[in-house]
C-alpha cells in the first residue's frame, strides 16, 4: 500500500515537471516571437520614417527648384534612390494634369485673397532593408505654389519701420519677415479703396508688431488699420480703426488686442521662404542670368565709338559669362552713334542715349573733392575741354532734350551724391530710345514682343575695382517717361513690360513709364531692381554745366563745384519739380540701430533735390526689400540742414503713393517678378510591410 502512494507520488511530480518543463518551453517560445515581433516593429518602423524621408525630400527639392525661378521638367521628374543608414530609400514625383492653376489664397488662410500659380504633384517613397525587402511605402499629394512679391504694398525681409512726416495713406498689403514698427509724426492709415481696385488690407510680421519707434521708445501720431469688416457707412469699404500707444513709450501689441481687427493685422506668422539678395548679382544671379541684354561699363578699360575720342572706361555688350559680345557691341555703339536718329526720334535730342558719367577728380591735397571747375590742371586726370550745349567749361554736365550738338564723346560730368558724400560713377541709359531704337532697327538686341520670363529684362552693370564692396558706381535710367512696348496694362491681355536691373545703385531720373495719369499712353509692367533706389525729378541734371566766378586756385570751395548737384540745398538749382513713377521698385535699405532711424518706409525711394512747395512723387507700384544695401554706406540724417550741418540731402516730396492694384492680375506683373514659394501637403497614404 505504501509503495503504491509513493509511485502515485512520484507519477504527480513527473507529470509536473513536464508541465513545468512544457510551461518554460511555451514561455520561451513566447519570449522569442515577442522579441521578433518587437524588432520586425521597430524595423518597420524605421523603414516607415526612412520612406517619409523621401516624401520630404522630394517636395524640399521641388520647393528649391520653384524658389531658383525654374518649374520641374525632364530629369526632375526621374527616380531618385539615397541611403539612409541601413536602408535604401526610392522616391519619385508625379506631376498631375492641369498644371498651373492660377488661383486666389481662399478667405481664411494667410494672404487671402492674393493671386498665386499652384502646380500640384504626387510622390510615392519607399524603403528596402539590406536584403533588399520592402519594409514601408509612402505616398503624398501636395501644392508648391508661389506668391508675386509686387502684390504688397511694402514687402520686407528684414525688420520694416514706418514713419512718416506728413499724413501718410498705404493701401493694399504691408509684410515683414521681421518685427514692424507703426508711428507717425501726423497720420499713417493703411486703407483700402475700391475705387482704384484696392478691395483688401493686410498688416503681418514674421515676428512682433510694436506701436513706436525702434531707434528709441518713442509713441506718437496716429496710426489706423482698416478692419476686415464693413459695418460703417459707407458700404463699399472696409472700416477703419485706430491702433493706439496707449502712453508715450514703444509697445508690443499683444496678438489678444490685435484680434480685434478681424484678421487684417497678424503677428507671428513665421518667416516666409524668399528670395536671397544674391539675385541681382553680377554674374551669378538669375537677373543676370535670364536677362536679356547685359550692357556693362568697363571702368580702367580704354575705348570709345568710332570716331570719338579715347576715353579711359569703355561701355559694350557682354554676355551670361561676362565676355564681351562683339556683335551686339556693334549694334551698341551703332545706337549711340546715330545722330539722325537721335535728333528725329530721341526723348533727349542732342543728348546722347548710353553714356557714363565720370569722377571730376581732385588733387587738392587735404582730402577733399573741392575743385575749381574752371581750370583743367585741377582734375586728375586732365578732362578733355569739350564744350556741350553751349557750355565753355571742360566737363559739362547738360543734358536734355534740344541741348547742344550731338557728339562721339559718351562722357558727361559727374553727379555728387551729399548722402555717400562722393561723386559718383554712373552709367546711363535711356530705356524708352533703346526699346524704340531697336524696334525700328531690325531688333538686334531682343524682340520686341519677348514675352519669355515675362517680357524684357535688361541688366546694366559697373564693373570696377570697387564692385564687390562700398563704392561710388550706380546705373541710372532717364528719358523714359513713356515705354514704347505695344499694348500696355488696360488695353492688351498679356503687355510684354520691361525690368531693369543692376546689382548696384538705381536712379531713375524723371517721369518714368508715367501712365494716362501722368499724360502719356496706357503705362507697361515695370521694375526697377538695384542695391538701392534713388528718384531723382526731371529738372535735375539738366542744368547749369559749369561754374563761373570761381578763383585760380584748384580748391575754391563748394560754389566752385560742377554743376547743380554740388549745390547747397538752398540752391535753386536743387529744386525738384512734380514727378510721375510708375514701376515695382527691389532694393536694399539700411537697418536702424539705436540712434540711429534709416529712414523708414517713407525714405525707402532716396532723394536728393528740394522737393518742398508742395512739388510731389506721384508713384503707383510696390517696395520690395530683400535686406541691406551691399555698395552704399551714406546714412540718413534728416531732411534739410546744410553741409556744415552734415546733412544738405534733400527735402521730401508730397508722397502720393498708392500700390498698383494692376500687379493683382499676373499678367500685369513685371517680368521676372520675384516670389515666396509655399509647399501644402493635401494627401498622405502609408503601407507597412
Amino acid at each position: 500500500m505504501l509503495r503504491n502512494e509513493r509511485g502515485l507520488a512520484l507519477i504527480g511530480v513527473i507529470v509536473l515537471a513536464g508541465l513545468l518543463l512544457s510551461l518554460a518551453a511555451t514561455f520561451a517560445v513566447a519570449v522569442r516571437s515577442d522579441t521578433r515581433m518587437r524588432g520586425a516593429l521597430a524595423s518597420t518602423v524605421t523603414g516607415f520614417y526612412a520612406a517619409e524621408s523621401g516624401l520630404n525630400r522630394g517636395m524640399g527639392e521641388y520647393r528649391n527648384i520653384f524658389l531658383d525661378y525654374n518649374v520641374p521638367s525632364g530629369d526632375d521628374f526621374a527616380p531618385r534612390v539615397f541611403q539612409l543608414g541601413e536602408r535604401t530609400v526610392h522616391y519619385q514625383m508625379t506631376p498631375r494634369a492641369g498644371n498651373p492653376q492660377e488661383i486666389v489664397i481662399p478667405s481664411g488662410e494667410l494672404f487671402a485673397g492674393l493671386n498665386a500659380l499652384q502646380y500640384r504633384y504626387t510622390v510615392n517613397s519607399e524603403a528596402e532593408n539590406v536584403i533588399g525587402g520592402v519594409e514601408a511605402r509612402v505616398g503624398a499629394e501636395f501644392l508648391v505654389g508661389y506668391i508675386p512679391l509686387f502684390q504688397f504694398v511694402a514687402f520686407y525681409r528684414n525688420d520694416l519701420e514706418i514713419l512718416p512726416g506728413p499724413t501718410m495713406n498705404l493701401l493694399g498689403r504691408v509684410h515683414t519677415n521681421g518685427d514692424l514698427f507703426l508711428n507717425a509724426n501726423n497720420q499713417l492709415n493703411v486703407i483700402d479703396d475700391p475705387s482704384v481696385g484696392v478691395f483688401t488690407v493686410q498688416v503681418s510680421a514674421g515676428r512682433s508688431i510694436h506701436r513706436g519707434r525702434k531707434d528709441r521708445s518713442e509713441c506718437m501720431g496716429s496710426v489706423s488699420v482698416d478692419k476686415l469688416e464693413d459695418v460703417v457707412a459707407p458700404s463699399n469699404d472696409l472700416d477703419p480703426k485706430v491702433l493706439p500707444c496707449n502712453g508715450s513709450s514703444t509697445r508690443e501689441i499683444p496678438s489678444a488686442e490685435l484680434a480685434d481687427w478681424q484678421g487684417s493685422i497678424l503677428d507671428n506668422v513665421g518667416n516666409i521662404a524668399i528670395p536671397e539678395p544674391d539675385i541681382i548679382d553680377r554674374g551669378t544671379g538669375i537677373f543676370w542670368e535670364r536677362a536679356d541684354l547685359r550692357i556693362q561699363l568697363t571702368l580702367g578699360q580704354a575705348g570709345g565709338l568710332p570716331g570719338g575720342p579715347v576715353l579711359p572706361h569703355v561701355i559694350e555688350v557682354v554676355d551670361a559669362d561676362g565676355n564681351r559680345d562683339n556683335a551686339l557691341t556693334t549694334q551698341l555703339y551703332n545706337f549711340m552713334s546715330d545722330g539722325a536718329w537721335n535728333a528725329a526720334n530721341s526723348t533727349y535730342p542732342g543728348t546722347m542715349p548710353v553714356f557714363y558719367t565720370d569722377v571730376p577728380g581732385c588733387d587738392c591735397g587735404d582730402g577733399t573733392e573741392t575743385c575749381n571747375n574752371a581750370s583743367l590742371n585741377c582734375y586728375v586726370p586732365p578732362l578733355p575741354a569739350r564744350p556741350l550745349g553751349g557750355g565753355t567749361g571742360a566737363y559739362s554736365d547738360v543734358m536734355g532734350p534740344g541741348v547742344g550738338n550731338f557728339d562721339l564723346d559718351h562722357r558727361r560730368a559727374g553727379f555728387y551724391n551729399h548722402r555717400e558724400d562722393k561723386w559718383m560713377v554712373l552709367l546711363n541709359i535711356n530705356v524708352s530710345d533703346l526699346i524704340l531704337w531697336n524696334d525700328t532697327n531690325g531688333q538686334p538686341f531682343f524682340a520686341t514682343t519677348d514675352d519669355s520670363d515675362g517680357g524684357l529684362v535688361i541688366f546694366a552693370a559697373v564693373v570696377g575695382p570697387e564692385s564687390g564692396g562700398i563704392n561710388r558706381y550706380g546705373v541710372r535710367v532717364f528719358g523714359s517717361a513713356d515705354i514704347p512696348l505695344p499694348g500696355g496694362i488696360g488695353v492688351s491681355a498679356d503687355p510684354t513690360g520691361v525690368t531693369v536691373v543692376t546689382d548696384q545703385a538705381m536712379y531713375v531720373l524723371g517721369d518714368y513709364n508715367r501712365g494716362t495719369t501722368g499724360g502719356g499712353p496706357a503705362r507697361q509692367p515695370a521694375a526697377l531692381i538695384g542695391d538701392s533706389l534713388n528718384a531723382m525729378s526731371e529738372r535735375y541734371w539738366r542744368g547749369s554745366g559749369p561754374a563761373t566766378g570761381c578763383n585760380s586756385s584748384c580748391c575754391a570751395g563748394d560754389s566752385c563745384r560742377d554743376g547743380q548737384s554740388v549745390q547747397s540745398l538752398g540752391s535753386s538749382t536743387r529744386n525738384a519739380q512734380t514727378t510721375w513713377i510708375n514701376s515695382a521698385f527691389l532694393g536694399g535699405v539700411d537697418t536702424t540701430i539705436p540712434g540711429d532711424y534709416n529712414g523708414g518706409l517713407e525714405n525707402y525711394p532716396r532723394f536728393h533735390e528740394d522737393w518742398g512747395g508742395g512739388r510731389a512723387l506721384n508713384y503707383q507700384g510696390s517696395f520690395v526689400s530683400l535686406g541691406e544695401s551691399l555698395h552704399v554706406d551714406g546714412d540718413w540724417c534728416g531732411t534739410g540742414g546744410s553741409t556744415s550741418s552734415g546733412c544738405n540731402i534733400y527735402n521730401p516730396p508730397v508722397r502720393n503713393w498708392n500700390f498698383d492694384p494692376a500687379f493683382n492680375d499676373a499678367a500685369n506683373l513685371p517680368p521676372l517678378t520675384p516670389r515666396f514659394v509655399y509647399v501644402q501637403q493635401v494627401l498622405f497614404t502609408e503601407d507597412f510591410r
